[in-house]
């Protein structure tokens, strides 16, 4: 039986758009896609950051762009897909990277919380897509997007009040399945990355995050062995990317849960019940 997955095997020559740039997984990406002689179209909020990333990069060799955006403006993510593509030229690696914490029991978290959180987890996703998405397009050469959700777009963590935090993720994994159903046997391959802790300063910029839970993230897993994971899987041809974790026994309890309430549902084979 062949593979249809699309295969996206050589990177050098290419160019990426990673979001979330400046720091952690992004920044990470940047490294190993740069050393693999890919060009860089890097974004993110933090100026100050995306200019120590560029200094960082410069002596790779490769052509190096940087913009500050702000992923939750659909007229900035546009914006800046135009400049991309007039600097770097073929698009042909996307990583919807940008994300923040959102710490809180969910009837505490304010009205601007709530758009803060879905703003940049969720819509700056769908900005990406809408708007970098035709850059892979346009070439109709094998592609790849990467769709940054976390471990916690499968199951809500009970140890800490991250709620919020994981029905954003969950969406990111719901938008991923579905662009991958919709990009079927067009040559762009899609991934949803579901990390686990990675060390990264997430938590550090979150003012709710709690001592316990800024412990667990400084010691998870290096960025760079995230970023070099989620590289060999674009190759592999691989959606779910789940890094080093020990969620597989809440995984399997959530959806043992799920399957026995399936289970007690009404047999439909002789058409729907009725009341």
């Amino acid at each position: 039986m062949t593979d249809a997955r699309p295969r996206l095997h050589d990177f050098r020559g290419k160019a990426a758009v990673i979001t979330g740039a400046a720091s952690g997984i992004g920044l990470a990406l940047a490294e190993a896609l740069a050393a693999r002689g890919v060009d860089l179209a890097l974004a993110d909020i933090d100026a100050h950051g995306l200019d120590a990333a560029r200094a960082r990069l410069a002596s790779t060799g490769r052509r190096i762009f940087t913009r500050v955006l702000d992923v939750s403006s659909d007229a900035d993510v546009r914006d800046a897909a135009a400049e991309f593509e007039a600097e770097l030229g073929s698009v042909h690696l996307v990583f919807n990277n940008a994300g923040i914490d959102m710490s809180g029991e969910l009837a505490s978290l304010s009205e601007q919380d709530w758009q803060r959180a879905f703003g940049i987890n969720v819509f700056g996703v769908i900005h990406g897509i809408r708007h970098f998405l035709p850059l892979l397009r346009r070439h109709g050469e094998p592609a790849h997007i990467v769709n940054t959700a976390s471990g916690a777009g499968f199951w809500v963590n009970s140890d800490f009040p991250m709620g919020a935090y994981a029905a954003t993720k969950y969406s990111v994994v719901a938008l991923s399945e579905a662009l991958e159903q919709e990009l079927s046997g067009t040559g762009i391959g899609v991934s949803v990355l579901c990390p686990g802790p990675v060390k990264t300063p997430i938590a550090e910029h979150s003012i709710r995050a709690s001592e316990q839970f800024k412990a667990i993230v400084a010691a998870g897993t290096p960025p760079e062995r995230v970023a070099s994971q989620a590289l060999e899987a674009i190759r592999a041809g691989e959606f779910y990317i789940f890094t080093p974790t020990r969620m597989r026994p809440r995984l399997e309890k959530r959806f043992g849960r799920i399957l026995d309430a399936l289970e007690r549902a009404p047999d439909m084979t002789n058409g729907p019940a009725t009341t």
